[in-house]
């Protein structure tokens, strides 16, 4: 595994998937460890039409290096640090790559990177880390989006090669993943793998779950942790521990109201709210009074109100107090 981790300074990356039916252009902008979508766009080449006996025909290689081009164009909109060209089956199940290849960088001036599919292939890996206080939305180059809350790192290839599509998971991340049932998504998780094809699924593996916690929003996943293996239906959640999964029905709005901006508390402890609070806002909690820990709180409050607007609202509807200096705040 080639991994690239990003630097703290900023840099624009256009990554290009020649893909069998679509060719898609991703640009990112990467500032301390943290990526943004500036732009996703998507054409359908249908280059797999144009294999004649085994080879690429000239049109399908005028046809790829058109949209090569404008996307070419549209980079030059963006102070672009690296553009990364990345082709499968397209170019690489064809008797004459060598001679599309040659042609399109000819005709283009990109740089093509014609991945084998095989095992031993290197894959070229961003690894991002979401600071303390945010959350971001990024786009990987199957079109599989995902949602990464705080304190969240992720891992996955400029484009996936092979029969799987594999990323790797740390603290929460809400995915919605891109139909392709020839190569199934694959999130690995603390020793855990949940497994989609077309989905949309939360992972939260932040370390006071002692574990990982799968919630199915919609379609179908398979959750593996080496001991055990089950499949969920939407509305169900996977608890995996060392040894094995429990499966139980959820309001799955409760566990992915980040993702929109919110919390929602059913029936949670002070003591695991603030968990969240000094997670979201960077804080750190000192309990005062050890019995607060156990009050629970039902209601849903907006993730943008500052730390000493939520700690209003819990001072309404408890017999607490929160004493905050910096970033200390001090329950009594």
């Amino acid at each position: 595994m080639d991994n690239m981790m990003l630097t703290n300074k900023k840099d624009i990356y256009a990554i290009i998937d020649v893909g069998s039916n679509t060719i898609r252009l991703s640009i990112y902008t990467f500032e301390n460890n943290a990526a943004k979508l500036l732009l996703n766009k998507k054409t359908m080449a249908g280059l797999v039409s144009y294999i004649e006996n085994g080879a690429m025909s000239p049109k399908g290689i005028q046809k790829a290096c058109k949209v090569l081009n404008s996307y070419k164009n549209i980079c030059e909109n963006f102070t672009i640090n690296h553009i990364a060209v990345f082709a499968t089956a397209s170019l690489r199940n064809i008797t004459n790559t060598d001679e599309a290849v040659r042609e399109i960088t000819k005709a283009t001036g990109l740089a093509i990177d014609v991945v084998s599919g095989k095992e031993d292939e290197k894959l070229h890996y961003h690894t991002i880390e979401i600071p303390v206080g945010a959350d971001y939305r990024l786009t990987l180059s199957d079109g599989t989006v995902v949602y990464l809350n705080s304190a969240s790192k992720l891992t996955f290839p400029a484009a996936f090669v092979g029969d799987e599509r594999r990323v790797f998971l740390e603290g929460e991340g809400y995915f919605e993943v891109e139909s392709d049932k020839q190569h199934p998504f694959r999130v690995e998780v603390n020793g855990t793998i949940v497994e989609a094809v077309g989905t949309i699924f939360n992972i939260n593996a932040y370390p006071e779950k002692d574990g990982v916690e799968a919630t199915l929003v919609s379609g179908k996943v398979n959750v593996e942790n080496g001991q055990d293996r089950v499949s969920l239906i939407p509305g169900q959640q996977a608890r995996c521990g060392m040894k094995n999964i429990e499966v139980c029905e959820v309001d799955t709005r409760e566990y992915i109201s980040w993702k929109n901006g919110m919390f929602i508390f059913n029936e949670m402890t002070l003591e695991n709210i603030m968990v969240q609070m000094q997670r979201w806002y960077g804080l750190d909690v000192f309990f005062q009074n050890e019995s607060a820990k156990s009050h629970a709180f039902k209601g849903m409050i907006d993730k943008h109100l500052s730390p000493q607007e939520v700690f209003r609202i819990i001072e309404k509807i408890a017999n607490v107090r929160f004493e905050m200096k910096g970033n200390t705040v001090v329950i009594e």
